[in-house]
C-alpha cells in the first residue's frame, strides 16, 4: 500500500499556489496600504485572473477541495484564542452581540439587492449576446 506521490504532490503545489495569491495580497495591501486584508486583495487578484482566462480553475481545483474537507481544522486557533480571552469576551457580550447581528444584516441586505440587481439585469438582457448564464443553475439540472 503506497502513498500516491503523484496526487499529494500536485494538491500541495496548489496549495503553494494559492498561497502566493495569498502572499502577492499582502504585498499589495501593505505597499499601497489598501483598507482591505491581503488575503482579500489576494482573492481579488485570483477572481480577475480567473475571469480573464489567464488561470484555468482547474488548475486550483484539487488543492481547493483539500482545503475545504479540512476546514473545521481551521477554526481551531480562533477557539482557543476566544477560551484564552474569555474574560474580554464576557466584559462586552452585549457590544460584541449587537455588532454581530448589525452586521449579519448588513450583509443580508447588500446580498439581496445584488442579487435583486443581477436578477433585474438578466432579465433585462435575455436572448441577448451578453447574457450571463449559470451553468450550475438548479433549474437546468432537474
Amino acid at each position: 500500500m503506497g502513498i500516491p506521490l503523484k496526487k499529494y504532490t500536485g494538491i500541495v503545489l496548489q496549495v503553494l499556489w494559492m498561497y502566493g495569491f495569498y502572499w502577492i495580497g499582502n504585498m499589495i495591501q501593505a505597499l499601497l496600504h489598501l483598507p482591505l486584508t491581503g488575503s482579500i486583495v489576494g482573492m481579488l487578484i485570483l477572481f480577475i485572473a480567473i475571469q480573464l482566462g489567464w488561470i484555468k480553475m482547474s488548475w486550483g481545483e484539487k488543492g481547493s477541495n483539500w482545503l475545504q474537507s479540512h476546514l473545521q481544522l481551521f477554526f481551531i486557533p480562533p477557539t482557543v484564542g476566544i477560551i484564552n480571552h474569555f474574560d474580554f469576551f464576557r466584559a462586552n457580550t452585549l457590544l460584541l452581540v449587537l455588532g454581530l447581528i448589525v452586521s449579519t444584516l448588513i450583509t443580508c441586505l447588500i446580498s439581496a439587492k445584488i442579487s435583486e440587481w443581477l436578477m433585474a439585469w438578466k432579465a433585462s438582457h435575455q436572448g441577448k449576446k451578453e447574457a450571463i448564464s449559470c451553468q450550475y443553475s438548479s433549474s437546468e439540472s432537474e
